[in-house]
């Protein structure tokens, strides 16, 4: 987060069960139906995730390392790893993982994925089984996160149920949430319900924006079984559902501007995703 600010959070902090350090994958749709340019602001947010990870001293033990790739499709020639992955350049040399301490110090350029480069790359389905089926030189102690921005999905690859290299799903899609009231120990905050993070299969935290405030509020100890998260606009729900199945985490991605989105992916992945009851 920028300055000292400190998210505002309902309820008692969860313990921590936090990994040494995260794979981090960014699967962007560059297709124009994505909403705004979410695409190149959260690709560019890997120095924001890697501050708020270290943080949380994920990270220190082992290097945090990210990693680019659009969307695929299997009609256009877009249904291989190399046609989907995007190198970063370390040290002017191009590579698929840009660790942490290189991407902290601006010795890493991440590659510009711009909306409206890509027309055909909405199919999450086909690049999450693409990395999560091949040996992309993962770190064995790591921990591993797809984090998927796309709107509009017209069309779509059902997601390998048991992969040989699971992830966690983050999603930015359109979604619709409802909390089915009372929901857990703690009040809902007088905000709007943007997110939620799936922590385990019963419990989760709900994430708020405020309606003046790009600050991201977060509401603990939800149990999963009062959420709902409906694919709305045009999304598939089978990529809203990868991120309860994964224990990952569901953005409403017309709801927050990019400096809201950017802040509160580096807050959940830091302090609230590895959360346990």
């Amino acid at each position: 987060m920028a300055g000292n600010s400190v998210p505002a959070f309902i309820g008692a902090k969860a313990r921590s069960k936090n990994p040494p350090g995260l794979d981090v994958t960014f699967i962007i749709d560059l297709s124009d139906s994505t909403y705004g340019n979410y695409g190149a602001e959260t690709a560019a947010s890997a120095g924001t995730l890697e501050r708020a990870l270290r943080s949380q001293g994920i990270g220190v033990v082992s290097s945090n390392r990210y990693s680019f790739t659009t969307g695929g499709d299997s009609d256009f020639g877009l249904d291989t790893l190399s046609e989907i992955e995007r190198n970063a350049i370390v040290n002017s040399i191009p590579q698929r993982w840009a660790p942490g301490a290189n991407v902290l110090n601006n010795s890493a350029t991440l590659p510009n994925l711009i909306i409206g480069l890509g027309d055909r790359t909405e199919d999450i389905g086909l690049a999450a089984n693409l990395i999560t089926e091949n040996d992309r030189d993962y770190l064995a102690v790591n921990e591993r996160i797809i984090i998927a921005v796309s709107d509009e999905q017209s069309y779509g690859t059902p997601f390998i149920a048991n992969p040989t290299y699971p992830h966690r799903y983050v999603g930015v899609h359109e979604v619709s949430l409802i909390i089915n009231e009372p929901a857990g120990p703690n009040p809902a905050p007088a905000d709007n319900l943007v997110g939620f993070i799936y922590n385990t299969a019963t419990t989760g935290t709900a994430i708020y924006q405020g309606a003046f405030s790009n600050d991201a509020n977060y509401r603990l100890e939800v149990p999963v079984a009062n959420v709902t998260a409906t694919a709305i606009k045009g999304a598939r729900q089978e990529n809203i559902d990868q991120a309860r199945i994964t224990n990952g985490a569901i953005y409403y991605i017309d709801a927050a501007d990019e400096a809201t989105l950017v802040k509160s992916i580096g807050e959940v992945l830091g302090q609230y995703l590895f959360a346990i009851s």
